[in-house]
C-alpha cells in the first residue's frame, strides 16, 4: 500500500511539473499551425490571381459558400470580388484558435491580377492559449511576413 501511495505521489509531482510546459508547447504549435494555414491561403490566392490574370479574393466564411467576417471560420478563395457569386476556387478548413483579427473594416483580402493586395493589406493578429500570439503582415505588394509575440495590449484582440 505504501508503494502505491509513493507511486501516486511521484506521478502527481511529475504531472504538476510537466503540465505547464506541455500547455505552452501546445499553444505554440497551434500558432504555428494557424500561421501555416493563413500563409498557405494567402500564397495560393496571390498565385491564382497572377496565373489567371484576374482578381481573386480570400475571405472568411461561416457556411463555406458566402464571405463573412470571422477569420476563425473556413477560408474561401473566390474568383473576382467577394460580393460576386463567382466560383469558389478553394476552401480551407476552419481554425482551432479562439482569436484571429484582421482589419477593423472587415474587408477581405483581394489580390489584383499583378499579385498586389493594394487597399486590402493589413495585419492578422493571432492569439492562442497561454497568452501566446503572432502577427502575419500582408503588404500592399502582396508579400507576407510573420512576427512572434504575446497577446497583450491594444494591438491584439481580447
Amino acid at each position: 500500500m505504501l508503494e502505491l501511495l509513493l507511486v501516486v505521489a511521484i506521478v502527481g509531482l511529475l504531472t504538476s511539473v510537466a503540465l505547464p510546459g506541455y500547455r505552452a508547447m501546445a499553444a505554440r504549435q497551434d500558432i504555428a499551425s494557424e500561421l501555416s494555414r493563413l500563409e498557405g491561403a494567402l500564397m495560393l490566392a496571390r498565385g491564382t490571381a497572377i496565373t489567371r490574370a484576374r482578381p481573386v479574393t480570400l475571405c472568411p466564411s461561416d457556411d463555406g459558400v458566402h464571405c463573412g467576417e470571422d477569420w476563425r471560420g473556413k477560408l474561401l478563395i473566390k474568383a473576382g470580388a467577394p460580393s460576386w457569386e463567382g466560383a469558389t476556387l478553394h476552401v480551407f478548413a476552419p481554425s482551432r484558435l479562439s482569436s484571429i483579427g484582421f482589419r477593423e473594416d472587415a474587408k477581405p483580402v483581394r489580390f489584383l491580377a499583378n499579385g498586389r493586395a493594394s487597399g486590402h493589406n493589413g495585419t492578422f493578429d493571432i492569439c492562442a492559449r497561454e497568452n501566446t500570439g503572432a502577427r502575419l503582415v500582408l503588404s500592399n505588394f502582396g508579400r507576407i511576413r510573420s512576427e512572434k509575440g504575446r497577446c497583450a495590449g491594444p494591438s491584439f484582440p481580447p
